[in-house]
């Protein structure tokens, strides 16, 4: 019986530059998880703690984390640990990560596998490990796995360690080290042990080509994540017995609030938010405003979602509204704004030629301080029109989208209330 614990793509060092400040607690979360990852292996008992890749998330990351890293792993000198660049962090030379000072001084039970290789673990037990030296190729690297288990005695227990994409159609990019979905057979393994991917999969090659996805969830749209692989293998040819353990700090949410129905939105976010208040101080919180706004009902939304976010880990606002003025409030902008309401009014036009859909909010303005004569809603724009404004702007409108006018339109929002009486 051989035992262990197989993860990889930890990414150890990411930035999370969208979240400010709170990025270093992020950061930080990410190493109680590697610690509780190796306290749970120590508990287990097992034979070996592999780490199949994107350990870091570049081989940029600064010495301070390096070392705290290699500091972890010292104070589990019962846990062997196996470490394979990724794609990520790859073993790409002297300036490699791996080339630090802190793993060449690294304890005895740490081992970096940065070339092809077969390990004989003992109890008739190898590790075959192909790591990677660059950040794309379109080669399998687990065609290396084969060619060393061609080498070792039958009857052996092999397990393979790489790093890259499972080659299923459509779901993989050809330069993404792919690996071939019977890679594991191919190469006659008992398991192989791979990372790239976030999310767990465990399906491929009957069983024996398991992914175990990121341990430390990092964004709001990876499932099936946040944990690792304990892997039992009791001999040569025996199915592997795979479990997934639990280990993440921190849990990510997504929520929406629509103004198409903002009385309900709220009461649903409420609900949402009493049920996720007692793990509130772990958990990332992003909620999505969308739909058409006014001002007033915008700056209200914002200023609730303040007070109930604040018990949050960390939380993030994503504002996808549009805006939306009365007739009486669209007269009063023209009167009172009259540069803000002819940007809005150029907005919604532009929109209407580049994408072929839209509305236009205002009547055209003339030339001057004037308006011009009231023209319906929904009113096309004229030829002489569109060449105006295109001379204008200097835009090519072929590359913009409908996402780009709903960010002009929020920037143009958060104008009105910073003028607003």
């Amino acid at each position: 019986m051989f035992r262990f614990i197989h993860s990889a793509d930890w990414q150890l060092g990411a930035r999370f530059s969208q979240f400010g400040a709170r990025a270093s607690q992020l950061r930080e979360a990410r190493l109680t998880t590697l610690r509780r990852a190796l306290d749970l292996a120590r508990q287990q008992a097992v034979d070996a703690f592999l780490i199949a890749g994107d350990l870091f998330e570049d081989n940029q990351v600064d010495n301070a984390l390096v070392t705290a890293v290699i500091d972890l792993f010292r104070e589990r000198p019962d846990v062997p640990v196996y470490l394979l660049p990724g794609n990520h962090d790859p073993a790409s030379g002297p300036d490699s990560i791996w080339e630090r000072p802190a793993f060449r001084n690294a304890p005895s039970h740490v081992r970096v596998l940065t070339t092809a290789q077969a390990l004989d673990l003992g109890g008739g037990v190898h590790l075959l490990a192909a790591p990677l030296h660059q950040k794309l190729s379109t080669l399998d690297p687990s065609l290396k796995l084969r060619d060393l288990a061609a080498s070792l005695p039958s009857g052996t227990l092999k397990i393979g360690l790489t790093h890259g994409a499972l080659a299923i159609e459509g779901k993989h990019q050809p330069n993404d080290f792919p690996i071939a979905l019977d890679a594991a057979s191919r190469a006659g393994l008992d398991y192989l042990a791979i990372g790239h991917w976030h999310s767990w999969i465990s399906e491929t090659d009957g069983g024996r080509i398991v992914m175990p996805g990121t341990p430390e969830p990092d964004r709001f749209d990876h499932e099936r994540c946040g944990q690792v692989a304990l892997v039992e293998l009791a001999g040569p040819g025996v199915p592997a017995k795979v479990v997934a353990l639990p280990v993440a700090t921190l849990t990510w949410e997504s929520l929406s609030f629509d103004f198409l129905s903002a009385d309900a939105s709220r009461s649903s976010l409420e609900h949402a938010f009493n049920a996720l208040r007692e793990r509130a101080a772990t958990c990332v919180v992003r909620v999505t405003l969308k739909g058409n706004a006014t001002p007033q009902g915008r700056r209200e939304t914002l200023a609730w979602l303040e007070g109930a976010l604040a018990p949050f880990f960390v939380s993030q606002r994503i504002d996808r509204t549009a805006l939306a003025l009365s007739a009486p409030e669209l007269a009063d902008l023209q009167h009172r704004h009259p540069l803000l309401a002819q940007v809005l009014n150029d907005i919604d036009r532009m929109e209407v030629l580049a994408t072929g859909s839209g509305s236009v909010s205002l009547p055209p303005l003339g030339e001057g301080t004037g308006v011009a004569a009231v023209a319906p809603p929904t009113a096309p724009l004229s030829l002489a029109e569109a060449q105006r404004l295109l001379d204008h702007s200097r835009t090519d409108l072929a590359s913009l989208k409908t996402e780009d006018f709903v960010l002009l339109r929020q920037v143009l929002l958060q104008t009105l209330q910073e003028v607003a009486p």
